[in-house]
């Protein structure tokens, strides 16, 4: 038998994986010794934070001068211009207002911008009223999606809290067919503990303290507002009547039911202008210096009013960029923000025009 030599025999040593490790998993458990109260008061603290560091200093209290409130200022203006629309012609955005639809456009875009702040939302009423530029189309579609995310929020909370499962907004996985699926188990693994750790620790907030902060805000800006809506309404008040009266009284002299000697009691300027025209060396000299006098003498139509808010925005944009350096962009990036802008505006129109239709054919069923 022959001999074999210890160097002359080697061993083949390979070391090899098959299969993937097992990796274990344990349910997360709430913070350490955190009760659910100290996890509402730290929510709460993170959220009111953000709040102050968003919105930064409080604005100083404001002193009301007026006594009325918000519920009597819209019947009174509801009074006031309840009938306006039906006594005035159909005008479109091109061409000047009158007297009434000014006032009224002044009064409802008040009116709705303080009920907006509040948290009272008609889409439609503040879309006439309140929006002009694409910025603000842009504002109120941002605005529409947060309402109706906080409303499906509610929604499912209220849902899920009658079926007695945590609050957390967490999705329903089958954590067998994860794990089948995949050959590394410690991906799902992690992402298997960050969703058992949000449905274990509460989401909760003090929302009664969160809106207290809010308030702070919010209150100085709505009282003063509401002292501006009274002057503007007493401003407004002695035309709006004027021009409700005189209205009334043209369609009733059109209609052959005033004499004219009436309607001119009413209407010094027409009796003024009348005994000028009679006056046939007066008329020959005073038309034509009055018609050149008042024919520039108009008021704006809505797209100048649009094109006018359109640059004061870009105006206090460019001035808050100038304040904070920070915030400033380059030029390109300033217009691609401002195309992006109208891109969106236009698809925002595109929806209201295609969802008109549907809405009427509910409206008719």
């Amino acid at each position: 038998m022959r001999r074999f030599s210890a160097p002359s025999v080697t061993a083949l040593c390979v070391r090899s994986i098959c299969g993937a490790a097992p990796v274990m998993y344990f349910p997360p458990v709430p913070f350490a010794s955190v009760s659910k109260e100290e996890q509402v008061k730290r929510n709460t603290k993170i959220a009111i934070e953000m709040i102050r560091r968003s919105k930064g200093e409080a604005p100083a209290s404001y002193t009301r001068k007026h006594t009325a409130t918000i519920d009597q200022l819209e019947k009174e203006i509801e009074a006031l211009l309840g009938g306006a629309q039906k006594m005035r012609k159909a005008t479109t955005d091109d061409q000047p207002m009158d007297k009434l639809t000014l006032m009224e456009r002044c009064l409802r875009h008040a009116l709705w911008s303080y009920h907006k702040d509040e948290g009272k939302y008609d889409f439609d009423e503040i879309a006439k009223w309140v929006v002009y530029t694409p910025e603000d189309e842009v504002k109120l579609a941002q605005l529409k999606r947060q309402v109706e995310a906080k409303s499906k929020l509610a929604a499912y909370r209220a849902k899920r809290a009658e079926k007695g499962l945590p609050d957390a907004p967490t999705p329903q996985t089958n954590w067998e067919e994860e794990y089948r699926s995949v050959t590394d188990r410690e991906l799902v693994n992690e992402k298997r503990i960050r969703y058992d750790t949000l449905a274990v620790n509460t989401m909760e907030r003090d929302e009664a303290q969160i809106e207290a902060v809010l308030e702070q805000y919010r209150k100085p800006v709505q009282e003063k507002r509401l002292d501006d809506l009274v002057d503007l309404l007493e401003r407004f008040k002695p035309v709006l009547a004027r021009e409700a009266i005189m209205q009334r009284l043209t369609i009733k002299h059109l209609e052959g039911q005033l004499g004219v000697w009436r309607y001119m009691d009413w209407c010094p300027e027409v009796r003024d202008r009348a005994e000028l025209e009679v006056d046939i060396s007066g008329f020959q000299w005073w038309s034509p210096l009055e018609e050149r006098r008042l024919l520039p003498v108009r008021l704006r139509s809505v797209n100048e009013v649009r094109e006018i808010m359109a640059q004061t925005q870009s105006s206090k944009a460019a001035e808050a960029s100038t304040h904070s350096p920070q915030t400033s962009q380059s030029a390109g990036d300033g217009d691609r923000e401002r195309l992006l802008k109208e891109v969106l505006a236009l698809q925002a129109r595109i929806h209201q025009r295609d969802d008109a239709p549907a809405e009427e054919k509910k409206a008719t069923h």
